[in-house]
């Protein structure tokens, strides 16, 4: 076999391997969203869970889980087998079905589906740029932690002046930042994952990673298109 032929073996091979990393993240990313409406949609269905979930001590605790879970996710991920943080994962994911369910009952079932159905398809077109573009995105990532410093700051002003301002802020944040996640996910896999005994782990981290960040893009999505029930 020639360098030549070699070279394009091993290319091939990489290309290949990095298609079948980035679809394990998907699909665990697909299944834990899939997971949160069907544990919302039963919740909902379900006086007992509903009441519980709509118990402002409720809210409170899944934030306070929800912040720590995203400053500390990859240390929780890695620090633990593949099989459970998976399992983590699909507990945070039924959480956070749980949590959201008494958001659904303020806006209008069609407000919910338009936002899932934009959210969905802004999120593809996001991970789409990050994955084809050609050029790494890392030198991005200190000035999106500074700008997500700032929102954190910004949210704090929102719980005293509401209102959707602070959605059109987060909106194209979450978009940017799921561009810059999956390309350097495929940066991650090109430079030596696909060698790393780390790889199951490093796909379960992408997935609630990305995860998070869906959830985030539809929920103010739905707070900017959404309509309220009374309206």
């Amino acid at each position: 076999m020639s360098q030549t032929q070699f070279m394009h073996r091993s290319a091939t091979v990489t290309e290949a391997g990095l298609a079948s990393f980035m679809r394990q993240i998907f699909n665990y990313m697909t299944g834990g969203v899939a997971l949160s409406g069907v544990v919302a949609w039963f919740t909902l269905h379900t006086p007992a869970l509903l009441s519980v979930a709509m118990n402002g001590a409720t809210y409170w605790i899944f934030f306070a889980i929800w912040m720590g879970f995203a400053f500390f996710m990859h240390k929780i991920i890695f620090s633990m087998s593949a099989q459970a943080a998976l399992g983590v994962f699909i507990a945070f994911s039924a959480l956070t079905g749980f949590a959201l369910a008494p958001i659904m009952l303020v806006y209008t079932g069609a407000s919910v589906v338009t936002a899932f159905v934009v959210a969905c398809a802004t999120f593809a077109g996001a991970a789409a740029y990050g994955y084809f573009n050609k050029n790494s995105m890392a030198p991005m990532g200190r000035m999106l932690t500074m700008i997500g410093f700032g929102l954190i700051a910004a949210m704090i002003v929102s719980f005293f002046i509401p209102g959707t301002w602070f959605s059109f802020l987060v909106v194209p944040f979450v978009v940017v930042t799921t561009a810059f996640e999956v390309n350097q996910l495929k940066e991650i896999y090109q430079t030596g994952g696909g060698d790393s005994s780390d790889n199951s782990q490093m796909a379960i981290y992408g997935a609630a990673s990305l995860y998070m960040s869906f959830i985030v893009l539809f929920i103010h999505l739905l707070q900017i298109l959404g309509v309220a029930r009374n309206e």
